[in-house]
């Protein structure tokens, strides 16, 4: 118990001749007591302050339980191997107690390639018996006694990584592992699976879907992390956070430099390294946005980070500030397309190079990711369209701001409308709201989710007028800080705008296919 001693006040206090003023006195003294002991209290969230900018800094302590990973993970490139181990604080958010721990091997995933080896795993500094499950893209760890709604327990895990390599074609479609002087590893660690309550006390599950190279495979809990990475010396990593500190030691230990990162409340953590990165920044609103580039490609770069920075600060005015303190974008061995990470988006590399007209709208596209996956979250698997469109809507607000309405018009006409309308002359449009697996290849996936999807956002802003739908997405954002949405929710939050002929919106574009074009 902390005890505080009231040290007598001065001779010349005790001269007051007021009750008031004693008593003033006294509350003064107490009160400076208890802020020495308030301020004596460890801050439990100081680690992570650097990653958010000090107006947001306060999230932190609003933000409830939630997963804290420690991370040390050391990168072998001329090995093709990572080997790293974590501890992970693991609180029961639910309403069901847990008898076991589910944690998803995403390099194991059959698009990625890669081959996880957990070598050990304890559950409060004791050996935990652990099973390879789902395909071996998860791990399941058993509890020696139920862990509790509103209670915690510390995970411990190490494990070695083997990364895939893949050719130094520029076609080439890599998410995860080597090529094209590049490696990626986004979730290179255990992940703690998302638990799902069900609608009666004890019909919970973990959440085990295996996504697709067609869509997004990554389904976490808002978390926190601290990172420290291991690479050669000549490696620039990219990744989710910000950098706290770097310690380069001698070239007799191998020439190897330890960077240490920590983030904010974040999906998931990003490790995108090459030894030939070059870089180039700017500010926005307070974020340091980092343009990285391979040889030859400056200018390309430094146009990512022109749209990067004026993407940020279009839909922060729109949907509320980007409270973190970095965002980084940076060439990936994925063609011509584009994947989202906290604090960072990853650009294929041929967008670069010859498929340079693509640069600007696959750029401002992933940054509205930053909102629409990193602070409002979905099942990417069962519920794509709830990020994607209204990540591929905001595309054109930034047009609207940057090039005016009648570009903006286009986009919709030659983006999303046409498009959707040689899809409709095949007789093959289709509800948005449907799980990736349901789309019969990747071209309707794309026209459906994103096309018609924000097609429908844009008929509803016209409906409700352009105030109150800027109001609806900064609501939205607000009230579902940090969480997890599905359909059910998005569309009470519909309902709740007086105007019945959105829901009549809903069932012609979301729910119900248009009618065929004759």
């Amino acid at each position: 118990m902390n005890t505080c001693r009231i040290i007598p006040p001065r001779i010349r206090l005790l001269r007051l001749t007021s009750v008031l003023g004693l008593a003033l006195v006294a509350m003064l003294l107490l009160h400076g007591c208890g802020s020495a002991d308030a301020a004596a209290r460890p801050d439990p969230y100081a680690p992570y302050r650097p990653a958010l900018k000090p107006e947001f800094q306060r999230e932190l302590d609003e933000l409830g339980p939630a997963p804290q990973y420690t991370i040390d993970a050391t990168l072998d490139p001329e090995e093709l191997k990572l080997t790293g181990r974590a501890s992970v604080v693991v609180p029961n958010t639910s309403i069901d107690p847990w008898t076991y721990l589910v944690f998803r091997l995403y390099p194991m995933l059959e698009h990625y390639g890669g081959n996880m080896v957990i070598q050990s795993a304890l559950v409060n500094g004791r050996p935990a018996t652990f099973v390879y499950t789902n395909d071996n893209t998860a791990l399941r760890i058993d509890l020696d006694e139920p862990l509790l709604p509103d209670r915690s327990v510390t995970v411990d895990l190490t494990w070695r990584l083997e990364i895939p390599s893949w050719t130094d074609q520029p076609a080439i479609y890599a998410l995860f592992g080597r090529s094209q002087q590049m490696i990626s590893l986004p979730l290179f660690y255990p992940s703690l699976a998302v638990y799902l309550d069900g609608p009666t006390l004890g019909a919970g599950q973990w959440w085990l879907t295996n996504g697709t190279e067609r869509g997004d495979a990554a389904f976490n809990v808002a978390s926190l992390f601290a990172v420290t990475l291991t690479l050669p010396s000549g490696w620039t990593p990219v990744t989710s956070g910000t950098e706290v500190s770097t310690e380069v030691s001698t070239a007799e230990n191998g020439g190897q430099t330890q960077h240490v990162f920590v983030t904010g409340p974040s999906r998931e953590f990003l490790l995108h390294a090459s030894p030939v990165f070059g870089a180039v920044t700017d500010e926005a609103y307070g974020t340091r946005v980092t343009s990285y580039y391979l040889p030859g490609s400056e200018a390309a770069a430094q146009a990512a980070l022109k749209y990067a920075v004026q993407a940020l600060r279009i839909y922060s005015d729109h949907f509320g500030e980007y409270p973190f303190t970095d965002m980084r974008v940076a060439p990936a061995p994925i063609s011509f397309r584009g994947m989202e990470y906290p604090q960072a988006i990853l650009l294929g590399v041929e967008t670069y190079t010859r498929f340079r007209d693509k640069l600007e709208m696959l750029a401002v596209h992933e940054m509205a990711h930053q909102w629409w996956y990193q602070i409002v979250h979905n099942d990417p698997v069962a519920e794509p369209w709830l990020d994607e469109a209204l990540a591929e809507f905001s595309m054109r607000l930034y047009m609207e701001n940057t090039r005016g309405e009648d570009d903006a018009q286009r986009l919709v006409v030659q983006r999303w409308q046409t498009p959707l309308n040689g899809l409709k002359a095949k007789q093959q449009d289709t509800a948005v709201n449907q799980p990736v697996p349901a789309f019969l290849n990747g071209a309707q996936y794309e026209t459906i989710v994103y096309a018609k999807g924000a097609l429908f956002y844009d008929t509803v802003r016209d409906t409700i007028g352009v105030r109150r739908f800027d109001r609806f997405l900064q609501n939205y954002a607000r009230k579902y800080r940090w969480q997890i949405i599905n359909s059910q929710q998005w569309l009470d939050d519909l309902r709740d705008l007086p105007d019945p002929a959105l829901m009549t919106l809903f069932e012609e574009w979301i729910r119900q296919p248009a009618p065929t074009v004759q």
